[in-house]
């Protein structure tokens, strides 16, 4: 047996040699020139997306646009065909590990040096190859061998195509795959593509923020540059339909940005206009988790992020779809039903790794809608996939390959049903915080453009066109996630507090923009990607916003204490207010040892507009007892929020009836008391004096 001591050699030789396998075979891997400065990388540029025959079996042309960032003199490029897949799995196996199998044909190495410049891409070279149906003879040639002798059968299908970079001496120094797709026609039943285009940026809370007009981050420079050239690559292509899932914060905050952001949204609009081109679904006002939302009972919340959403998509001018698939990406549980119907949504879109297993699984990739079960409901349902969605994980190191992988990957998934007579199709959803690279998508609308094997739909058309295949069910009996107990709380308080103030404030021209302000702030606070940390700190920035509004309403702190000389008397209550809007609300006077006419009541209350700096009300009151009389004032709004609120003091000097009556009797009594005793002395004085004797006889008689 080995020690741990001697095994660790031996597994720092393994780890090193698969490390060695992995830079030269693993397709995704970043190149290793970006990495490691000098050596050389080789990326792929663009290249032809699908190849068709050419006419009288003429050979067609298979362009690749490759560049190589710190070559070395001599350096050559080979390229070699592999034989088409059978299968899906068998496609993601060579994405992952490169191709096994026996090669198909190989075309002659050619210097790098000898290779045109592509006038599109800086840096690039474009190698043309010819694409035969026969076998390989050699050359800048690739035989498909599909024809002729020793034919392989069908030539429609993708096949592996490893390119490589060699030096002077013929040795490797960076291999990648990527894919060859041939079709003998265009298909009459093409896969149906709906690619779900996120335009949306992380919501981001400004902690400690008072103001409600800037308490939510900005977006970047970098940002705005993204997402501003991704709808322009969007727009550039018009006979490619997405769905464009925009998030109403993210475009606010780009038409707030500069004009960058504004044409930006200016062009979402325009692409708006038809739906069956570009379609824009109605939208929370920020990504939120519905089956959590619905799961806690906040039904007020759903309904108030739609309604926000609506709001900013209006005012900025895009239009919505009549219909409204919802995407519910993370993991969902039953509770989604309910929230699916408050949005109004009759079909929705899930993860696959969301999804029960089918009792026997298919063949095939799944590529149908569904009925999903939700309870003791079902709606009209489709699936991503997560093989597919992958490929936008990607992009970074090199995206044209990425794109080329995904359109490689949807035409495989044709190719197991191409004869079908049921519609299938496929849906991608960039992964969250996916960062749009151009030339990725570039890439994928110009080889979803035309395509003989793959038609790009809207989700909308998606559900309409491809057909159902039974009935499906949620992981774990359609458990999900669920938001904690203390932020449903949390978020009630705080809507009916924000609720209450709506209620208080009037702004000249209808309701201020505060309210909007403290709305999304608060629906900000509700953003998906959140941590339960994040969530609960963006409700105190809420509260914090709102506490700010409320003391812009407060009593005079001179006016704290008053003198009343009499029993009656008016104390006069001025209210401040330094909000830039009108206030409406009730102010409430209270003291158990006043009463307030008319009646016997210790609480007097009175409606006040403030709308004015200082907002002065007299209120009379009568004064139980006299001395320091606390008096406690509070300024509420109509549905009893306390805006402000403060203990005043009463002085009282004035001497009541009660009090003069008690006054003069016991002054009676003194005087009696007094008189009495006066009377009684001067009795005795006016006594003759007595002998000793006869006194002393007295005493002992008894006799005083």
């Amino acid at each position: 047996m080995w020690s741990r001591r001697r095994a660790r050699p031996v597994a720092l030789v393994f780890a090193a040699a698969a490390l060695a396998w992995s830079a030269g075979l693993w397709l995704h891997a970043p190149p290793a020139g970006a990495a490691a400065g000098s050596r050389p990388a080789l990326l792929l540029d663009g290249q032809t997306q699908w190849v068709t025959p050419a006419s009288a079996g003429a050979p067609t042309t298979f362009q690749l646009v490759l560049s190589a960032p710190n070559a070395p003199a001599g350096a050559q490029v080979a390229v070699t065909l592999y034989s088409r897949l059978d299968s899906r799995d068998h496609f993601e196996q060579v994405v992952q590990r490169g191709p096994r199998s026996t090669p198909l044909s190989d075309a002659s190495p050619v210097p790098l040096a000898q290779l045109p410049a592509d006038p599109h891409t800086p840096g690039g070279v474009d190698l043309n190859l010819q694409v035969t149906t026969a076998p390989s003879t050699g050359g800048q040639a690739l035989g498909l061998a599909c024809s002729g002798t020793a034919v392989t059968g069908t030539c429609t299908g993708v096949y592996p195509v490893r390119v490589a970079l060699l030096d002077a001496a013929g040795n490797v120094l960076q291999r990648l795959t990527t894919f060859l797709t041939y079709s003998a026609r265009v298909s009459a039943t093409p896969l149906n593509f709906a690619w779900v285009v996120p335009v949306s940026a992380p919501v981001s809370v400004v902690a400690g923020a008072t103001n409600p007009r800037t308490a939510l981050e900005p977006l970047s420079r970098s940002e705005v540059g993204a997402l501003a050239q991704l709808v322009r690559l969007l727009h550039a292509a018009p006979s490619v339909p997405v769905t464009i899932d925009a998030s109403p914060e993210t475009l606010q905050a780009l038409a707030a940005s500069g004009p960058t952001g504004r044409a930006a949204v200016t062009t979402v609009a325009a692409m708006s206009a038809d739906q069956s081109v570009d379609e824009v679904p109605s939208a929370p006002y920020v990504p939120v988790d519905l089956a959590s939302l619905s799961g806690a009972g906040e039904a007020t919340e759903i309904t108030a992020q739609m309604a926000a959403g609506a709001t900013v998509l209006h005012k900025l001018g895009v239009q919505t779809s009549s219909t409204l698939p919802w995407l519910a990406l993370p993991p969902v549980g039953n509770d989604i039903g309910p929230g699916l119907s408050r949005v109004g949504a009759s079909q929705v879109v899930v993860q696959d790794s969301s999804l029960a297993p089918t009792p026997t699984a298919p063949p095939v990739t799944w590529a149908s809608t569904f009925r999903l079960a939700l309870g003791a409901r079902s709606v009209e349902a489709a699936q991503t996939d997560s093989f597919l969605d992958g490929q936008f994980r990607h992009a970074g190191s090199d995206p044209a390959l990425a794109a080329t992988q995904m359109l490689a990957d949807l035409a495989m998934v044709h190719f197991e049903r191409p004869y079908t007579r049921h519609a299938r199709g496929m849906i991608a959803v960039p992964p969250p915080g996916w960062t749009p690279d151009a030339t990725f998508v570039r890439t994928l609308l110009a080889g979803l453009d035309g395509n003989p094997v793959v038609t790009p739909v809207t989700l909308d058309k998606f559900f309409s066109t491809v057909a159902p295949a039974g009935t499906r069910t949620l992981q774990a009996n359609g458990a999900g996630p669920s938001l904690s107990r203390s932020l449903a709380r949390s978020l009630s308080k705080a809507r009916i507090r924000l609720t209450q103030f709506e209620q208080a404030v009037q702004g000249k021209d209808g309701k201020p923009a505060v309210l909007g302000q403290l709305d999304h702030l608060l629906l900000a606070a509700e953003f998906d990607r959140l941590s339960t940390r994040g969530h609960a700190g963006a409700v105190a920035v809420f509260e914090h916003a709102l506490s700010h509004q409320l003391g812009q309403v407060s009593f005079i702190a001179t006016e704290k204490a008053f003198t009343l000389t009499a029993r009656t008397g008016v104390i006069p209550i001025t209210v401040v207010s330094h909000a830039p809007y009108t206030v409406t609300g009730t102010l409430t006077v209270s003291g158990a040892r006043f009463t307030f006419p008319p009646g016997n009541r210790t609480e007097t209350s009175h409606p006040m507009v403030l709308d004015h700096p200082a907002n002065t009300l007299r209120v009379s009151v009568l004064a139980r007892s006299s001395g320091d009389l606390p008096l406690d004032v509070a300024f509420t709004s109509p549905t009893g929020l306390v805006i402000a609120q403060e203990q005043l003091t009463v002085r009282s000097t004035a001497t009541s009836v009660v009090g003069v009556l008690l006054t003069g009797l016991a002054l009676a009594v003194l005087l009696t008391w007094w008189a009495r005793t006066w009377r009684a002395r001067r009795r005795r004085r006016r006594r003759p004096p007595t002998h000793p004797a006869d006194q002393s006889e007295r005493t002992a008689a008894g006799v005083p």
